[in-house]
């Protein structure tokens, strides 16, 4: 029950849900696959993984919001940047929603290239980008941490054909709460 001290519920307006990411991505993971998510957030998608049978480790540069995953879904969450996560067993897919964006695009690439060594060969890895045709809505809260890097579809090509993965599906999707988004499945080669 709704009470005037009680905010009413708000739609998930996560760009990767509102793209309809998650299936494609899991229908290329082994079922009870290892999966790292690579800036986790508040832990919203981590606990959708968690739901579908995936062990999954999460980390996120925020200390807060890895705080908040760790809360949310029960489990431990790094507190880390990319380039310092570390994995002895290669993971069986990456998910990367709305956290690359956040990185000057200089290092980009570099974390993409990192991130990929972290896969099996053949893993998915997927990530997301405003795109570079759009600007974010002048409305809505602040956001946890910046957008700084926009993609089109030429400057997804550009990034990835230097690195080990492979363009296995792109897409765009928009809406009144996010602008529109670039979403990029990419396969360890």
């Amino acid at each position: 029950m709704i009470t005037p001290h009680t905010p009413a519920p708000s739609p998930d307006t996560r760009p990767a849900l509102v793209a309809g990411a998650h299936a494609p991505f899991l229908a290329l993971l082994p079922a009870r696959g290892h999966l790292l998510e690579a800036g986790c957030g508040a832990g919203e998608d981590l606990r959708l993984f968690r739901e579908r049978g995936l062990m999954v480790t999460a980390f996120d540069a925020g200390r807060a919001q890895a705080a908040a995953a760790s809360r949310l879904c029960g489990q431990p969450v790094r507190v880390c940047r990319f380039e310092q996560m570390r994995s002895v067993v290669p993971y069986d897919g990456i998910w990367a929603s709305a956290s690359l964006p956040c990185l000057p695009g200089e290092e980009i690439a570099p974390v993409l290239r990192h991130l990929a060594a972290l896969l099996k060969t053949g893993g998915p890895l997927y990530c997301s980008f405003p795109h570079a045709d759009c600007e974010s809505p002048a409305s809505g809260p602040p956001q946890a941490y910046p957008l700084l890097t926009r993609l089109d579809e030429a400057g997804l090509l550009r990034l990835v054909t230097p690195l080990p993965v492979t363009l296995h599906r792109h897409w765009c999707s928009e809406d009144g709460a996010n602008g529109r988004w670039l979403h990029a499945l990419l396969l360890r080669c």
